[in-house]
């Protein structure tokens, strides 16, 4: 939230709780309006605090929020359908690194490879019905500039499905505009 939603968000609950006392009769104390400043303060530091760590501590969980805390590198392998046109042979398997960065409303979501990176442009976190997360993904692949003859830049995207409690794997598919694949970590 910006620090102007939150003026307005303080503000207005301040008028609807002076509504609610003038209608039961209490005096509104003008003293008390004073420590509006102080409040929006206050709540703009606890949101700060709160977008930036306090959302991943246990303590949080999972009374006030399950959002899984995705943060770190995670080592995996890709399985790709992509076929060499001179040898007519499919890749296999290739050593993957996903690299997420996160904040309680924010993720970031980069795949490194030997030949490539990935930088999403795009990512959140989705929870089911039941609670299960998938992150879903929009991403920019863009090879090494020797590569770049036979692997063009492209798009793609990927859905990642978060495994266990704790959080143990990641696993789930990715396609791209010039191919199809699947992923896990």
């Amino acid at each position: 939230m910006t620090s102007t939603q939150i003026k307005v968000l303080i503000g207005l609950i301040v008028v609807i709780w002076a509504v609610v006392l003038l209608a039961q009769g209490h005096p509104v104390p003008i003293d008390y309006l004073k420590a509006f400043s102080y409040s929006v303060t206050g709540v703009s530091f606890s949101l700060v605090l709160w977008e930036r760590w306090l959302w991943s501590w246990r303590v949080f969980r999972p009374w006030l929020t399950n959002r899984p805390d995705l943060r770190g590198t995670w080592k995996g392998h890709l399985a790709s359908n992509w076929v060499d046109p001179t040898t007519k042979l499919s890749r296999g398997e290739i050593e993957a690194y996903l690299v997420v960065r996160q904040t309680y409303s924010k993720i970031d979501v980069r795949l490194l490879t030997a030949e490539s990176g990935s930088v999403s442009l795009s990512a959140n976190i989705v929870a089911d019905g039941e609670g299960i997360h998938t992150v879903a993904v929009v991403y920019r692949n863009t090879a090494r500039v020797l590569l770049r003859d036979r692997s063009p830049m492209g798009h793609g995207g990927m859905l990642l499905y978060v495994r266990g409690t704790p959080i143990h794997q990641l696993d789930g598919e990715y396609c791209r505009s010039r191919d199809q694949g699947r992923t896990q970590s």
